[in-house]
């Protein structure tokens, strides 16, 4: 009887740590993050990890996994490419386990890059669309928090639906690309990326600048440089039902892209599986 009872107070504290267990967001310089713990070599780490739905994996600095985690980086094993398709030589690995708000995941993929020397202000791991598929994750940024979703999720105020590789033969693994409208202008394709300090727009996108501004141009695939570009304020933005200001920077860049932004006082749900976000009420 005893044991029975034990029993079921175990599995009864897990269930409900199970639910309400969940990790602190931020948002800083329009880019969100949170932290996850990191199990690799026998060493764990609480890492402050960049929330990256322009990644298709996740990502780890290369020093710090040599100097903190232990890694050895054998020969490249894997050419890593950026939304402008260029490619560099890069190292694959699996983690022993991640651990992200009260929830565990063994053996995750993880790409080795060398962001530290190429300056980029990055942090030292990435969660990329492999680790944002596995949940229906709710980000509150009103309050700060990410959690599960509820199910049935409940208080849906907009329902944006979006296409993938799937959907387009030269999407990247795990993207997010919704249709909408650019100062009035309709858009096929516009890349959600939670790890984009900016929204941008093609060189070629037919809408005034207001003014030049310098601005820093760097990712995976290419050093960090600063550029001149022009900055177009206030631009209408509108994705299903949601209709907001903006400002975008005319880049060199196929599809525009818009990162979190837009959902800057909402609560939203990101469901892979229906390829569409929720946002509450």
């Amino acid at each position: 009887m005893i044991n029975r009872f034990i029993f079921f107070l175990n599995f009864f504290l897990f269930f409900t740590l199970g639910i309400f267990a969940q990790n602190s967001i931020s948002v800083e310089n329009n880019i969100l993050y949170t932290n996850a713990i990191v199990f690799c070599n026998g060493t764990h780490h609480n890492i402050k990890s960049l929330i990256d739905t322009g990644s298709s994996v996740c990502l780890i600095d290369s020093t710090y996994a040599v100097d903190s985690c232990n890694i050895v980086l054998n020969e490249s094993n894997l050419k890593l490419g950026n939304t402008a398709g260029k490619y560099i030589k890069s190292f694959i690995f699996d983690l022993d386990s991640i651990s992200l708000s009260g929830i565990t995941y063994s053996k995750i993929r993880c790409v080795v890059v060398d962001l530290a020397s190429k300056g980029h202000n990055a942090p030292a791991f990435v969660l990329g669309g492999d680790i944002l598929k596995r949940e229906l994750w709710k980000f509150d940024l009103i309050n700060g928090i990410m959690s599960q979703s509820e199910m049935p999720i409940k208080n849906v105020q907009s329902t944006l639906k979006w296409k993938n590789h799937d959907d387009y033969s030269d999407a990247f693994l795990n993207s997010i690309y919704f249709k909408g409208k650019i100062a009035g202008k309709k858009i096929s394709r516009i890349l959600f990326d939670t790890g984009s300090s900016r929204n941008e727009i093609p060189l070629e996108f037919d809408i005034e600048h207001t003014r030049q501004v310098d601005v820093k141009i760097g990712d995976v695939a290419q050093i960090l440089t600063i550029k001149n570009a022009c900055l177009c304020e206030n631009v209408d933005l509108e994705i299903a039902d949601v209709l907001c200001n903006v400002n975008f920077i005319k880049i060199d860049t196929k599809y525009p892209r818009v990162n979190i932004n837009f959902l800057h006082d909402k609560s939203f749900v990101l469901d892979y599986k229906k390829k569409t976000l929720y946002i509450l009420k």
